[in-house]
């Protein structure tokens, strides 16, 4: 999908869009009536993070704040693959440790008192090396989080690995809850920033992204 994004011009007004994939350009803040990529003239306009965006009907292109395209693009992917889009940037950095897949994730309800949780299996042995990582990785942020997460193991037909604030039972509050949801974009950072370590990247000989 194309993106464009906009920036200022070197004299400080809003110069026009940025070049996306496959270029083209439009003005900042202006009505878009025929899309610059395809000369399409079904643009409609769609909101994220607050700011409109618009989008062709037909070749699907975007133009509009770069920021709120990623907004998106990312609830868009998440519909796509069936997980609450609060979790989605979680789920796509662990997706892209070698050899780890999700198998299911939730972003936690505090209507329903439920806290967020990612199910994690490895296609292999080697991945194992990934999820001590991530574990190591879960203790060095451990001081930058509002609840203590774990990596659990659990049998679900198949060798399973839970990613969970604990809990200790009883009754889930809704401080509990959102202190949880808080902390996965926490986690998220955390990890993109890990998986660039030494630590990380030489623990078995074969560097992550």
């Amino acid at each position: 999908m194309a993106h464009h994004d906009q920036s200022p011009d070197a004299a400080g007004t809003m110069g026009p869009m940025a070049r996306c994939r496959r270029g083209g350009a439009g003005p900042y803040g202006a009505r878009v009536d025929t899309c610059p990529e395809c000369g399409n003239g079904d643009v409609r306009v769609r909101v994220a993070a607050g700011v409109p965006i618009h989008e062709c009907g037909l070749c699907g292109a975007r133009f509009g704040d770069r920021t709120a395209i990623e907004a998106l693009d990312d609830a868009d992917e998440a519909v796509s693959r069936r997980i609450p889009a609060a979790v989605w940037p979680l789920v796509r950095a662990l997706e892209r440790l070698p050899g780890i897949f999700v198998r299911d994730a939730a972003a936690g309800d505090a209507a329903q008192s439920t806290l967020p949780f990612v199910v994690l299996a490895i296609a292999a042995a080697d991945a194992l090396l990934q999820l001590e990582n991530l574990a190591k990785s879960l203790l060095l942020g451990a001081g930058a989080l509002r609840r203590h997460w774990i990596l659990e193991v659990e049998y679900q037909r198949n060798l399973t690995f839970v990613l969970k604030p604990r809990h200790g039972g009883g009754s889930v509050t809704p401080d509990q809850v959102r202190d949880a949801q808080t902390d996965l974009d926490t986690l998220r950072r955390h990890l993109e920033r890990d998986v660039r370590l030494g630590w990380w990247r030489h623990a078995g000989g074969d560097a992550v992204g």
